[in-house]
C-alpha cells in the first residue's frame, strides 16, 4: 500500500502568496512523484473555485485517510476562510493520530487573532498544539505563535524558490529609470505612500517610470495617481503571469514593496533572486532577508520621505544600485533558494515517521528514501 505526504493549499494558478510558494515547490519538481501528493483546496478565481475545490479535496483526502494512504499531511494556511477551510479538512487526522504539519502565512494572522472571538482563538490554539509541527517564516512570527500557544512546536523555515534568471542583472533593464510593485494593491501594503513617494522621484529623475502589477484597490490607485498629477508616469499591468513577471523584473532598475505588515513576500524573494536593488520596510519577515545598506535599503512603514530618498538614491546611483542587487542575489542564494531550503523541508517530513520521504538534490531531482 502506497503512502502519500499530502500537501494542502490553494491552487498554484490562483493569486497571492501561498500560491506562488507552490508553484515553486511544483516548479522544483516536488510533485514529479507519488511522495508528495498535491490536492488545492481552492483556486479562488470565482464563488465556484472557493467551494468545488474544498469539496473535491475533502473528498479525496478523507477517502485516503480512511484506506491508510496518508502518512502526514503539511497545510498552507492564511487567516480567514483560508484557516477554516484547512482546519476543517484535517480535523480527522488532528483525532486519529496523523501527523499534521502546519505552515503559517499572511502578515495579519496576529490581527485577526487578536481581534476575534474567544471561540476563533480556541480553534487557532488547539490547532497550533495539535500540530506536529509548526512552520513560521520568520523568528518574529514564531516569538508570536508560542505566545498564542506555548506548546506549540514552532521551527523557522523562509519562503524559497528556484529562480535561474538567465541573464546579467543590466542585460534587459529598461532605458528609463523603472521602480516596480508587485502586490495587492492597498493601504496595508503602502500602495498609496509609495504614490505619494514617486512625486518627488520625478522631480529628481523626470523621465522615472512606477509600473505596478496587482489586484485590489486598482481603481482608487490610479484616481489617486491622477490626482497627484502623475498618471502618466505610472503604468498598471494587472496581475503579472509568470512570463510577465519575469519580463517585468528584468526591465525594472528597482523593486519596492513599502508594506506596513508582512509574512515573509515572495515577491521580496524573486527580487533578489533577479538581483534587484529593493527598498522595502522593516516588518514581519523581511528584515531576515534583509539587510538595511547592505542588501537592500529599508524604511519605517509610512515615511514618505525617506521612501522617497531611499528610491531616488537607487535609481540616481549606478554603483550603490550595482552593490545592493549583487549582495541580495548572493544572499537569495544562501538562505533563500531551493538548494537551502528544501532540504529542510524534507527533514522535517522524515523526522515525523513517514515511511518514504523525498531527498533533495541539486538541478530539482528528488528521490524516495526509504
Amino acid at each position: 500500500m502506497v503512502k502519500s505526504i499530502w500537501m494542502i493549499a490553494t491552487s498554484p494558478s490562483g493569486k497571492g502568496g501561498i500560491a506562488s510558494v507552490i508553484e515553486q515547490y511544483q516548479t522544483a519538481g516536488v510533485f514529479d512523484d507519488d511522495i508528495v501528493h498535491f490536492e488545492p483546496s481552492h483556486h479562488g478565481r470565482n464563488a465556484l473555485g472557493r467551494i468545488l475545490p474544498f469539496l473535491k479535496c475533502a473528498a479525496k483526502l478523507w477517502t485516503a485517510m480512511l484506506f491508510g494512504r496518508v502518512q502526514l499531511i503539511h497545510i498552507h494556511t492564511s487567516y480567514g476562510l483560508s484557516f477554516w477551510r484547512k482546519l476543517l479538512l484535517v480535523s480527522p487526522a488532528l483525532m486519529t493520530g496523523i501527523p499534521v504539519l502546519t505552515h503559517l502565512h499572511a502578515g495579519s494572522f496576529n490581527e485577526w487573532y487578536a481581534k476575534g472571538s474567544l471561540w476563533r482563538k480556541y480553534w487557532l490554539r488547539f490547532l497550533l498544539k495539535k500540530s506536529y509541527r509548526v512552520i513560521a517564516l520568520s523568528e518574529e512570527w514564531k516569538t508570536w505563535v508560542l505566545g498564542v500557544e506555548p506548546s506549540a512546536r514552532v521551527l523557522v523555515l523562509p519562503n524559497s524558490l528556484v529562480r535561474d534568471t538567465g541573464l546579467n542583472r543590466t542585460t534587459a533593464m529598461s532605458s528609463n529609470p523603472t521602480v516596480l510593485y508587485l502586490g495587492k494593491i492597498g493601504d496595508q501594503k503602502g500602495s498609496f505612500d509609495l504614490l505619494k513617494a514617486f512625486v518627488a522621484v520625478k522631480s529628481a529623475a523626470p523621465d522615472a517610470r512606477l509600473v505596478v502589477g496587482g489586484n485590489g484597490e486598482v481603481d482608487r490607485f490610479l484616481a489617486e495617481a491622477k490626482k497627484l498629477k502623475i498618471s502618466d508616469s505610472v503604468e498598471f499591468v494587472g496581475w503579472a503571469d509568470e512570463a510577465t513577471k519575469t519580463r517585468l523584473m528584468h526591465e525594472s532598475w528597482v523593486f519596492v514593496l513599502p508594506s506596513y505588515k508582512e509574512g515573509l513576500p515572495m515577491a521580496i524573494l524573486e527580487a533578489m533572486a533577479f538581483s534587484k536593488a529593493i527598498v522595502s520596510c522593516p516588518v514581519g519577515g523581511i528584515p531576515q532577508a534583509l539587510t538595511n545598506g547592505e542588501t537592500g535599503l529599508l524604511v519605517a512603514p509610512g515615511d514618505i520621505g525617506a521612501l522617497s530618498d531611499s528610491l531616488i538614491s537607487c535609481l540616481t546611483d549606478s554603483g550603490l544600485n550595482a552593490r545592493l542587487g549583487v549582495a541580495a542575489r548572493a544572499t537569495f542564494d544562501a538562505k533563500f533558494s531551493h538548494d537551502a531550503n528544501l532540504p529542510e523541508l524534507f527533514s522535517i517530513y522524515k523526522d515525523s515517521g513517514v515511511l518514504r520521504a523525498p531527498v533533495f538534490r541539486k538541478k530539482s531531482k528528488h528521490v524516495p528514501d526509504f
